[in-house]
């Protein structure tokens, strides 16, 4: 069905365990990964308090050697696994429309990419990447979401239901 899927990471630790799914997905599916890192040419200072404090860290790290972690941690799922991989870096201040243009410019059938979950105020200044992915590309998007965020989300509707 899918031949080649693009992998966006952002090295979250969501963002492994969903390559750790999007491997798998693509050796059952007899499908190459090409792998995404957009760097951002943004700067920590521009940010302050709106983004969680391991994300400032990762934007103060540099993002030259993130690209190279963050692809390589993939590469290495794809060799173990015995699946295709291409890593690509790119620079970028949108990490949605780089993922959309890498899928094309790739020949991607498909994105799978996952969602953080963040709701409230982060969510609504700072959006959502996978969201805008999702209402913007013309590629199939799966989105992962892992069995955690779902069972925090169920918890959360039921403390909800309760106070009703």
């Amino acid at each position: 069905m899918f031949q080649h899927i693009l992998l966006p990471t952002d090295g979250s630790q969501l963002s492994r365990d969903t390559a750790g799914r999007a491997v798998a997905f693509a050796k059952a599916s007899n499908a190459k990964i090409t792998a995404l890192y957009a760097k951002s040419v943004g700067h920590a200072e521009n940010y302050g308090d709106l983004i969680e404090p391991a994300a400032l860290e990762r934007l103060a790290i540099g993002p030259e050697g993130m690209s190279k972690e963050y692809l390589g941690y993939i590469k290495k799922l794809c060799k173990d696994a015995g699946v295709e991989c291409t890593a690509v870096s790119v620079v970028s201040d949108t990490p949605w429309e780089a993922i959309i243009n890498a899928a094309d410019d790739h020949d991607c059938d498909l994105i799978f990419m996952s969602k953080h979950g963040r709701g409230g105020l982060s969510s609504l200044l700072l959006g959502s990447e996978t969201y805008r992915v999702l209402t913007h590309s013309s590629v199939p998007v799966l989105v992962y979401r892992p069995p955690e965020i779902d069972a925090k989300r169920r918890k959360a509707k039921g403390k909800d239901k309760k106070k009703i």
